[in-house]
């Protein structure tokens, strides 16, 4: 039978760093102390050449500046980043940026780079307490906030990742991550009023965001609205042809509508994204057969009872398909049978099958 598939919490994951990012950022950091005229410009040297991603000269300009003016934190810093670019080896790096720690101790941009590394190295703890250094030192350095809370959200620490998003959201109000998980935890608690306006306004700004259209089906669904619930599968499907919940949830509601024809091509494009997915299969063939295109039914059941032997929906269904659409009472009892043998309770299927074997 149909099923409409659950909603999903797809918050934007910590893996998700903008690493080249970071050295965009390296260009605007604060005035650099006094040093010696050649140890900055080998510094400003390695700017240039990070900023076009030669990292491989940038790294011997760095390691000259440090040699001429040891003290140096930026250069250590940026050698940090430098060095992760090059091996994409945390470990490489870290001693780097905490060296640069330990001599500019208000560095918040090495702070949250060490933060990131941490991350890649899935030391959490560490990292959470990286990222709030940095933003003892910088409280408005929303990027560093955002982290946090993506951190605090995946310790399923809630109540304090809510809060940092919101924080987010007071310096940044666009800010389409903040956005989009905090309007997801709202969804976990089915706070729908809380969610639906942040939703709103992040599809509004970013009407590409697929599963910012996704959550805001998810929301006319449960508030049966099925006009809007389509309407905002199509935005998601528009965004992202590959979305097979989308095209999945789409087809169930077309279907609800009565419209035959397009919950078939929607369920045809989910078997097509979802090859090994019986269940897709078995709503395929239920439509097939309700539209009476026997054959493309029949097929559809048995890839899915091919994927799923044991599956008692599938062996119910296809029981009644030949039963009722093909009148061949032997495959009937020959499913109608696996299915009871499995679990099926139907006191119809027994006292057929009891009839049958008379």
């Amino acid at each position: 039978m149909l099923n409409s598939t659950n909603a999903k919490r797809l918050c934007s994951p910590l893996s998700d760093i903008p690493w080249k990012k970071i050295f965009l950022c390296l260009v605007l950091l604060w005035p650099l102390p006094a040093l010696s005229h050649e140890a900055g410009n080998l510094y400003r040297e390695a700017l240039v050449a990070v900023e076009s991603q030669d990292f491989k000269k940038a790294k011997p300009l760095l390691e000259q500046a440090i040699q001429e003016f040891p003290a140096f934190a930026e250069a250590h810093h940026l050698y940090g980043l430098v060095e992760f670019q090059l091996t994409q080896q945390p470990e490489r790096a870290i001693p780097a940026l905490q060296q640069a720690i330990q001599l500019n101790p208000n560095l918040a941009q090495a702070q949250y780079d060490l933060a990131l590394l941490f991350i890649k190295q899935e030391k959490m703890k560490e990292a959470q307490n990286a990222v709030q250094q940095a933003l003892n030192i910088y409280p408005r350095f929303w990027e560093a906030r955002l982290t946090l809370a993506k951190l605090f959200d995946q310790l399923a620490l809630t109540n304090q990742a809510t809060q940092e998003y919101q924080t987010v959201l007071t310096q940044q109000p666009l800010q389409p991550e903040a956005l989009y998980n905090l309007s997801a935890q709202y969804m976990q608690t089915e706070e729908f009023d809380l969610a639906l306006p942040l939703l709103t306004q992040l599809t509004e700004h970013y009407p590409q965001h697929a599963d910012g259209w996704y959550l805001l089906a998810r929301i006319a669904e449960r508030q049966n609205q099925p006009i809007q619930a389509i309407s905002a599968y199509q935005h998601v499907i528009q965004a992202n042809p590959v979305h097979s919940e989308a095209h999945y949830n789409l087809g169930f509601l077309y279907q609800q509508q009565g419209d035959q024809l397009k919950a078939i091509e929607q369920f045809q494009r989910v078997s097509q994204l979802k090859p090994k997915d019986a269940e897709a299969f078995f709503n395929l063939g239920v439509l097939l057969a309700g539209n009476q295109q026997l054959a493309e039914a029949e097929q559809a059941y048995q890839k899915g009872i091919a994927l799923q032997p044991n599956s008692l929906d599938g062996h119910f269904n296809l029981g009644a398909f030949y039963e009722f659409h093909k009148k061949d009472l032997l495959q009937a009892r020959n499913h109608y049978k696996q299915y009871l043998d499995l679990g099926g309770k139907d006191p119809r299927i027994q006292q057929l099958l009891n009839q049958l074997e008379k």
